[in-house]
């Protein structure tokens, strides 16, 4: 009997024959590696409904960090802030992802994906929708610190079960196309917030008055709440539950996968399915502070340290320059669409920075009760949406090439940043300023690649620590490097410069080469006929 053994949205099959599967009593089983299972549930309906769902909670994520600035802009009359107040709230939502990613990896790599997924979207969600509801800043500032302590799991888990859910063939296509969906959070907050805190309209409910922000607060939380109900219709990751020894239940789903697929049950041939070297899951058997420590510490030793300490050097080089950067971001934009005249002043982006901390230092007491968007920042989430979502799906189709992709726009940053010292010109500065912004596209395949080199017992914990590396080295870049630019601007764009060639070097060096464009699909078929062939006579 000839089994479809694959079934891709583009009806591409890989026949594999297994005459001897179902013929009488007494069978030969093959012994397949998960990847190799896999593969033979195909690509249709369940993985583009589960991409579809993890990419709305990645899109839930990026709002409920960085969109709570648009919150605090809209409540900073309601509660009468100060600057002080404002910038210790703008801080809260860095505060869960440094502090909770630890234990997230610890009980994804322990109880499961799904789990983990499921009680930080509905945990974040909850805290975010209850936040509308504050009666004082204080109270706003704690829930924000809670949803963040949930919230901080969702980019790393996601990549995880994504990663260990999807075929070969396109798990890094999807993991670019969930990143793209991602560079519209920006857009996704900036635009709802610039009409609804517009609004005037402020209903007494007794103890708070509901007004503009609390409405916006709400539906920038509604993606998370959407995510979190999507997600029940989706199973927990067979290569987890593999590698914690439930192999049965594993295959149920791996079977499920494939009818969801468009798949026939009986022509699913996988009845044994293998990790190939994997550390086994072992958190029951030993107390919380001994299977956290087994969990964690590998990764800081031999020959784990090593990949541990690339990746996170490239998660530091990447999310300093971008977060350091993307703080000037509306006022690069607007003092654009202004047509500065170069005639009088230079168009240079150290120029155009400098000019708008001046702005902003000499104008911050009419700005204190501002509950507005500019018009600036709604050009630049628009422009940041559509610019760099459009980058990222159109080199989707390249996903094989991760490495080439990732060296290839860290390079074009470093030659911006040093390019933005040199040029004089305000569209040239622009241009230079987006392409310093590309450090935003190496996101997706950074974290394709903690999936990736890690095994499965030490991957979402890898993650985890990923996330965490990355807020630091966030808030380090606004709250330093940011703030660096202002007086030594040309320094620090060398700086930036000399920093992102040596992350090339080690991205270079370091990263496993690409594999060749595609998997190929007769060579699968080979290995599958060359399996591992053991006697299991049925009862």
């Amino acid at each position: 009997m000839v089994l479809n053994g694959m079934r891709t949205g583009n009806k591409i099959e890989i026949n594999v024959i297994s005459d001897k599967l179902h013929q009488n009593e007494n069978y030969e089983e093959i012994v397949y590696e998960y990847e190799d299972a896999l593969d033979l549930t195909g690509n249709s309906w369940y993985n583009r409904g589960l991409l579809t769902t993890l990419s709305i909670g990645l899109l839930g994520m990026g709002i409920d960090i960085f969109g709570f600035s648009v919150v605090v802009t809209g409540c900073s009359c309601d509660f009468q802030l100060q600057l002080w107040q404002k910038s210790i709230m703008l801080s809260m939502p860095f505060v869960g992802p440094i502090f909770m990613s630890i234990p997230w990896g610890y009980i994804s790599d322990t109880k499961g994906r799904k789990k983990t997924l499921l009680i930080a979207l509905w945990g974040s969600f909850l805290s975010s929708f209850i936040s509308a509801f504050s009666s004082n800043w204080i109270m706003l500032a704690v829930l924000k610190v809670f949803s963040s302590c949930f919230c901080s799991a969702v980019q790393s888990v996601a990549y995880t079960l994504l990663g260990e859910s999807c075929s070969r063939k396109v798990r890094g296509f999807y993991m670019l196309i969930m990143t793209s969906v991602l560079m519209l959070f920006l857009l996704c907050y900036i635009v709802p917030g610039y009409f609804i805190l517009q609004l005037t309209f402020s209903s007494n409910l007794g103890l708070i008055f509901f007004t503009p922000w609390r409405l916006l607060t709400i539906i920038m939380a509604s993606p998370l709440g959407i995510s979190a109900f999507l997600l029940h219709f989706f199973y927990e990751s067979p290569n987890f539950l593999i590698n914690a020894g439930r192999e049965s239940e594993a295959l149920v789903y791996l079977q499920k996968m494939w009818l969801r697929n468009g798949g026939k049950g009986s022509e699913y041939p996988v009845r044994k399915v293998i990790l190939k070297n994997e550390v086994k899951v072992s958190a029951d058997n030993t107390n919380l502070l001994i299977s956290f420590w087994q969990q964690t510490f590998p990764l800081f030793k031999p020959p784990l340290l090593w990949r541990t300490l690339q990746l996170f050097f490239l998660t530091n080089v990447i999310y300093t320059i971008n977060n350091s950067l993307v703080m000037w971001m509306p006022h690069i934009v607007e003092a654009f669409t202004k047509g500065v005249s170069s005639e009088a002043v230079s168009g240079s982006l150290c120029n155009i920075i400098m000019g708008a901390a001046k702005v902003k230092n000499s104008s911050h007491e009419e700005v204190a009760c501002s509950s507005s968007i500019q018009s600036g920042t709604l050009l630049s989430g628009i422009a940041h949406g559509i610019v760099f979502a459009g980058i990222t799906l159109a080199v989707s189709k390249l996903a094989s090439r991760k490495k080439a992709i990732m060296i290839g726009f860290l390079l074009i940053t470093a030659l911006s940043c040093l390019g933005a010292v040199f040029n004089t010109n305000h569209i040239g500065s622009l241009i230079l300023y987006v392409g310093m912004m590309m450090t935003n596209l190496c996101m997706g395949v950074l974290f394709a690649y903690y999936v990736e080199l890690f095994s499965t017992s030490y991957r979402s914990m890898a993650s985890c620590l990923g996330v965490m590396v990355a807020r630091i080295s966030g808030l380090a870049g606004v709250n330093f490097l940011g703030v660096f630019l202002m007086t030594n601007c040309a320094m620090t764009f060398y700086a930036f410069t000399a920093y992102l060639f040596v992350g090339i070097a080690v991205a270079a060096y370091y990263l496993p080469a690409d594999k060749p464009l595609g998997i190929k699909w007769k060579i699968l078929r080979n290995q599958l006929k060359n399996k591992v062939k053991i006697n299991s006579p049925r009862n």
